[in-house]
C-alpha cells in the first residue's frame, strides 16, 4: 500500500508542476534560474591554440598582402578564417575542445592546406605539414562537402570553405555551394552551435543575433524555420535532442512543436540511415542526461521512427502469423510507456544510489554509469524489456526465428555485436531473473550456490549490470502500473518537495534492501566474478585420468563438474575425479 501511495504522488506532483509550464505564456518561463549560465564574452585561447592563431593569422596577413584576393563584384576580399561549431560553443562555457574546424571564406580546405604548406616551406619548414587527408564527400556520414585535415601544433585541424546548402525534396543530402559566413551561419542545426570566432579579428560573430542569448539561457533553437529545416535533414531532431541532453538545454516552444510534426516520421525513416540515427542514439547515451534525451524522443512521437526493425520490416510482416504480429503491435505501444515511466525515476534512482555512504548497490551503480557502454545497454536493455522473451520469423528456413530485441538493435540502429549480446541476454532473462533474485531473498536457503553461480555466468562480465537493470526494473514495473500513461513536456531535471521526496524514498527503500541484500549473498558466495570460474579440471586432463576418448559426454560432464564445484568449492581436483568416476556410467 505504501509503494502504491508513493507513486502516485509521485505523479501527481509531477503532472501538476508539468501542467503549470505548460499554461505558462512565455517560452522564457520554462527556464528555471539554474539553467542561465555564465558564458565567457571572449574567447581565452591556451597556449597551443594561441600558436595555431598567431600562424594562421600571419600566413592570411602574408597571402592578403602578396595577392589580388578574391573579386565579388565591386569588392575584393581578403582571405580570412573562422573556428566553427561545438569549438566555439564549448569555449565559451568554459569547457576545453579539441574539435577544431576552420571555415575559409573563399577556398577549398585542400586549396588553403596547400598554400599553407607552401607558406611554411618558407618562413617555418621545422612546422612543416606533414599528412594532409582530403575527405571527400561521404553524406552517408554526414560529409556533405570535401574537407582537408591536418595537424599543427600536435592538434587535428579540419579546414572546409563557407558554404550555403539546398535541399531536394527525396534527400537530405544537400547541394553544397559556397557561401558567406551568415549563410554558413544559418544552415546550422542551433543557434547556440552557429557561433564564430574570427581568427582575424579575435572576436566572437553571432550572426544569427541569438546564439549568445540561447547559449546562456540554455535554449536550443534552429537559426531558420524549424520544420523546413528538419525536413530539409531530419537528422537534425536528433542532434538537437542529443545536444539537449548533453547540455541540459531546453528546446524552445515553436522548434519543439515542429518536432512533432507528423511528417517527420515518414523522413527520419526515409531520407536517414539507420547507421546515422542509431550514432546520434549512441551519442544521446553517452551524454549527461540520457533519461531527457528519451523524454524528448517520447514527447516528440518519434519513438517508433527509431526503435524498428528497418530493412526486414516487411519479410516479419509476411513471414509470421498475424498472432505474433498482433503481438508486435500491442508489445511496440507499452515501448513509450516504458521510457516514459523509467526516465521519470531514473534520477531518484540515481541520487538514491550514489547518496548512500557505502554499500554494494553503490559501487554497483557507479561502476556502471562509469562506463558508456554499459550505461548504453542499461537504457536499451529498459526500452525494450517488454519485447522479452518474443521472437519471430525473419527468414523462410523451417523454425527459423531471431529474438526480437536483436533484431531492432542490429537491423534498426545496427548497433555492435557486443551491444545486442548484453541487451538480448538481460531481455531474454527477466523472468528467470525475477524468479531467483525473489527465491534468494525471500528464502536463501532454497537457492544453492550452484544455481545462482551458474545463472550469474549467463551473463558474463556484466553481472552487476544485470543486478542494477533488475532493481531499476522492479521499480519501473510498479511504477508503470500506476500511470496514466499520458507524455508530458520534458524538463532537464525535476525538483521535487520536501514531502514528496520522502514518500519516493519510501517507495524505493524496500527494493534497495532486496538487492542489497542479494548482492551481500553474492559476495559472501564468492560469486561477484562467477564467469571467471573454470572447471577444476581441463578436459584434456579429465580424458587421460578416465582412460577415455573425446566425444560428446565430455561436455555433459562438464556441465556437471561444474555444478559440483560450485557447491564444493573447498573440494580438490582428486575429489572431482572422485566425483566424475562414480557418475561417468551415465554418460557413455
Amino acid at each position: 500500500m505504501l509503494l502504491r501511495r508513493g507513486i502516485k504522488s509521485f505523479y501527481t506532483f509531477y503532472h501538476s508542476r508539468q501542467s503549470f509550464c505548460s499554461t505558462s505564456k512565455t517560452f522564457i518561463k520554462y527556464v528555471s534560474p539554474r539553467m542561465i549560465r555564465d558564458v565567457k564574452t571572449q574567447i581565452e585561447l591556451n597556449e597551443t591554440e594561441l600558436k595555431i592563431r598567431n600562424l594562421l593569422v600571419d600566413f592570411c596577413d602574408d597571402y592578403n598582402r602578396n595577392s589580388n584576393g578574391k573579386s565579388s563584384g565591386e569588392f575584393t576580399l581578403d582571405l580570412e578564417l573562422r573556428i566553427t561549431g561545438g569549438w566555439v560553443r564549448d569555449k565559451l562555457l568554459g569547457v576545453e575542445s579539441n574539435d577544431i574546424d576552420i571555415a575559409i571564406n573563399h577556398m577549398s580546405g585542400e586549396e588553403f592546406a596547400t598554400k599553407l604548406v607552401d607558406y611554411l616551406k618558407e618562413t617555418n619548414p621545422d612546422l612543416l605539414l606533414k599528412a594532409i587527408h582530403t575527405i571527400k564527400k561521404n553524406p552517408e556520414k554526414s560529409k556533405h562537402l570535401e574537407t582537408c585535415t591536418t595537424k599543427l601544433y600536435g592538434l587535428d585541424i579540419d579546414f572546409v570553405n563557407l558554404r550555403s546548402e539546398q535541399y531536394t525534396v527525396d534527400s537530405r543530402v544537400p547541394v553544397m555551394e559556397y557561401g558567406t559566413a551568415e549563410e554558413d551561419a544559418l544552415r546550422r542545426d542551433a543557434t547556440l552551435n552557429a557561433l564564430f570566432y574570427n581568427l582575424n579579428q579575435n572576436c566572437i560573430e553571432d550572426l544569427t543575433g541569438k546564439g549568445l542569448d540561447d547559449l546562456k539561457n540554455g535554449i536550443l533553437r534552429t537559426p531558420l524555420q524549424p520544420l523546413q529545416t528538419f525536413l530539409d535533414d531530419p537528422l537534425r531532431v536528433l542532434r538537437l535532442i542529443r545536444f539537449a541532453s548533453r547540455l541540459d538545454c531546453i528546446i524552445e516552444e515553436n522548434t519543439l512543436n515542429s518536432m512533432k510534426d507528423p511528417q517527420l516520421k515518414s523522413t527520419l525513416m526515409t531520407k536517414i540511415s539507420r547507421e546515422r540515427v542509431g550514432i546520434e542514439l549512441e551519442k544521446i547515451f553517452a551524454s549527461n542526461n540520457p533519461g531527457y534525451g528519451l523524454q524528448l524522443i517520447n514527447y516528440t512521437g518519434l519513438t517508433d521512427s527509431i526503435f524498428n526493425t528497418g530493412s526486414l520490416h516487411d519479410d516479419i510482416m509476411k513471414l509470421n502469423s498475424q498472432p505474433v504480429l498482433l503481438q508486435i503491435e500491442e508489445i511496440s505501444k507499452q515501448i513509450e510507456i516504458q521510457i516514459n515511466g523509467a526516465t521519470l525515476l531514473f534520477p531518484i534512482f540515481k541520487e538514491f544510489c550514489t547518496s548512500m555512504t557505502s554499500n554494494s548497490l553503490k559501487s554497483t551503480f557507479t561502476s556502471t554509469f562509469s562506463l558508456h557502454d554499459l550505461q548504453k545497454s542499461f537504457w536499451l536493455s529498459i526500452i525494450l524489456s517488454p519485447y522479452k522473451l518474443l521472437a519471430v520469423r525473419t527468414s523462410s528456413k523451417k523454425n527459423f526465428t531471431t529474438h526480437f530485441p536483436e533484431i531492432l538493435l542490429r537491423e534498426g540502429l545496427k548497433s555492435s555485436k557486443n551491444d545486442i549480446e548484453k541487451v538480448s541476454v538481460l531481455t531474454k532473462q527477466v523472468d528467470v531473473s525475477k524468479d531467483i533474485f525473489d527465491r534468494v531473498f525471500h528464502s536463501p536457503e532454497s537457492v544453492t550456490r550452484s544455481e545462482l553461480g551458474l545463472y550469474l555466468k549467463c551473463f558474463s562480465s556484466f553481472s552487476d549490470l544485470n543486478i542494477l537493470f533488475n532493481c531499476f526494473m522492479e521499480m519501473v514495473h510498479e511504477v508503470n502500473k500506476n500511470n496514466n500513461s499520458t507524455i508530458y513536456e520534458p524538463l532537464p531535471a525535476i525538483e521535487y518537495s520536501a514531502e514528496d521526496r520522502e514518500i519516493i524514498y519510501k517507495t524505493m527503500t524496500p527494493v534497495f534492501e532486496k538487492y542489497q541484500f542479494i548482492l551481500n549473498l553474492i559476495d559472501s558466495q564468492g560469486l561477484r566474478n562467477a564467469h571467471l570460474i573454470k572447471p577444476i579440471i581441463d578436459g584434456k586432463s579429465l580424458s587421460k585420468e578416465l582412460g577415455l576418448k573425446p566425444g560428446p559426454w565430455m561436455g555433459q560432464i562438464n556441465t556437471q563438474i561444474m555444478v559440483w564445484q560450485l557447491d564444493n568449492p573447498e573440494k580438490s581436483i582428486s575429489d572431482c575425479l572422485d566425483y566424475v568416476k562414480g557418475i561417468i556410467h551415465e554418460f557413455i
